[in-house]
């Protein structure tokens, strides 16, 4: 892990202020902490969606990001680590946080560590994160941190009453930081993934080499020969 840590925290609120926002500050501030025990020093950017609708809408309409979103792009390209938040509607992320991600090249996220987190009014939404959402930054590639926080407008108001540490959003918050701070101490996102494309053997890998998916699939038999035999 680097001294300097760049963290961007994304957060898809629809108004000003939101609970979506400062559940992203919330965990901005416990992985800024999380990974300052160490001694690194940690940059947070915090992009507010919202005011980069109309960019985004753009960016999918053209493929082509206005030069505000592709700075925030950028940044995201840049960054060791994402903290990515949502509203949740109709048990999925709100359509400003999906269209972000429709509107960028998918290839931003690969390897990318992620920390999902989730807002709405009542707990019942609370399954989005790991049945409407993590699936979209496992199709991306990214690296997802094993624990997702969720928080419902009582977890919010909650910790409004100077009670953080003794609520179970807290909790959830100070782990899922942990884990983010562990992943990135482990050099996890730090790699650049072999390419999909690539038809030879991995460089510094012997000529005819193979890999451990090869053997286990070495008795395959095509479709085809399967359906010529009598």
């Amino acid at each position: 892990m680097t001294d300097t840590v760049r963290l961007v925290a994304l957060s898809a609120g629809l108004s000003t202020p939101s609970s979506t926002r400062m559940l992203a500050d919330q965990l901005s501030r416990a992985a800024a902490a999380a990974l300052g025990r160490d001694g690194a020093e940690v940059e947070v950017t915090t992009v507010e969606l919202r005011e980069h609708a109309h960019d985004i809408t753009d960016a999918l309409l053209t493929r082509f990001p206005g030069e505000r979103l592709s700075m925030v792009i950028e940044s995201v390209r840049a960054a060791d680590a994402v903290i990515a938040v949502t509203p949740v509607f109709n048990l999925g992320p709100s359509g400003l946080f999906k269209t972000f991600f429709d509107a960028i090249d998918i290839e931003v996220w690969n390897d990318k560590p992620v920390l999902l987190g989730a807002t709405a009014g009542t707990a019942r939404h609370s399954l989005a994160i790991d049945y409407a959402i993590r699936p979209l930054f496992g199709y991306l590639k990214a690296q997802v941190v094993p624990t997702a926080v969720f928080a419902a407008s009582a977890d919010l108001g909650a910790d409004t009453e100077g009670q953080a540490d003794e609520q179970p959003l807290a909790v959830r918050v100070r782990r899922a930081a942990s884990e983010l701070a562990t992943m990135l101490r482990a050099g996890i996102g730090t790699t650049a993934a072999p390419s999909e494309t690539s038809e030879g053997p991995a460089d510094g890998a012997p000529a005819g080499a193979t890999s451990t998916v090869d053997a286990e699939f070495s008795d395959f038999v095509p479709m085809g020969k399967l359906l010529g035999r009598g």
